[in-house]
């Protein structure tokens, strides 16, 4: 693999911590990110439903007025700042298995806290299809994260061959590349990439293409893997090595 700078940081915080620092420093951002899909989280259910049960797409979630989802990163901080007084009912559940529970809402962590973050539907699924962490942008910079890059040892030959069927009847497509990232900061292990080089410029219809991609993926992936998905472009992430060290496993 292709090794690039890496800058230390503590990943091992709480992510109520992470969520602080996440704000001031950008390299947490992806911490973030990945802790949160990883962690267990907490959200507000009505009184007198069976904390018993496991969670599930009926649980009757509490919601703000405006539909924003609370959770928390530990029940304590339901009562911060005193906002609640009355003691509330919540259940754990996998941060990443909520997320998909909750496509197309507003997500708020710890929203009662000094600092708290909130997840909108975009945001929530570029966390579920990886694409969060190829380059992650606010109003005031652009993170570029030191990775390794390279070949996978063992290519997912049924998910190619899915993938390349579907990318026949998708006309803007006319390469996509395959390979195997590890960000020593946030990863246990590597994990795919898929870069896709395709003629439209629009931001909105390539993220139409990854998801198809994500969605293509999720039966052969286990429940922990993810993946990450790039437009592949002149001068834009990881072309160096896909342009110069790799081949497309498609082209149209």
């Amino acid at each position: 693999m292709t090794q690039s700078t890496q800058t230390t940081i503590n990943k091992n915080l709480a992510l109520a911590e992470i969520i602080e620092k996440a704000g001031t420093i950008g390299e947490y951002r992806a911490v973030f990110y990945e802790k949160f899909l990883k962690t267990d989280i907490y959200v507000l259910v009505k009184k007198g439903y069976d904390e018993g049960n496991s969670f599930n797409a009926n649980a009757p979630i509490i919601t703000f007025e405006d539909q924003k989802i609370p959770v928390f990163t530990d029940p304590k901080h339901i009562y911060d700042q005193g906002a609640i007084q009355d003691e509330m009912s919540y259940m754990k559940v996998n941060g990443r298995s909520f997320l998909e529970l909750a496509m197309g809402h507003t997500i708020i962590i710890n929203p009662f806290s000094k600092v708290y973050k909130e997840l909108v539907p975009n945001e929530i699924a570029d966390m579920l299809n990886g694409s969060i962490f190829n380059v992650m942008k606010d109003n005031v910079a652009h993170i570029h994260l030191p990775v390794l890059i390279g070949k996978p040892e063992h290519e997912p030959l049924d998910l190619l061959r899915d993938l390349k069927t579907t990318f026949t009847a998708i006309p803007s497509i006319s390469s996509a590349y395959l390979g195997w990232l590890f960000n020593e900061r946030i990863d246990q292990k590597p994990h795919y990439i898929f870069a896709v080089e395709c003629t439209t410029k629009n931001a909105a219809e390539f993220k139409e293409i990854a998801d198809v991609i994500s969605n293509l993926c999720k039966p052969h992936l286990k429940k922990e893997e993810y993946i990450d998905i790039v437009r592949l472009e002149k001068n834009g992430n990881f072309s160096d090595y896909f342009y110069n060290q790799d081949q497309p496993f498609y082209t149209k």
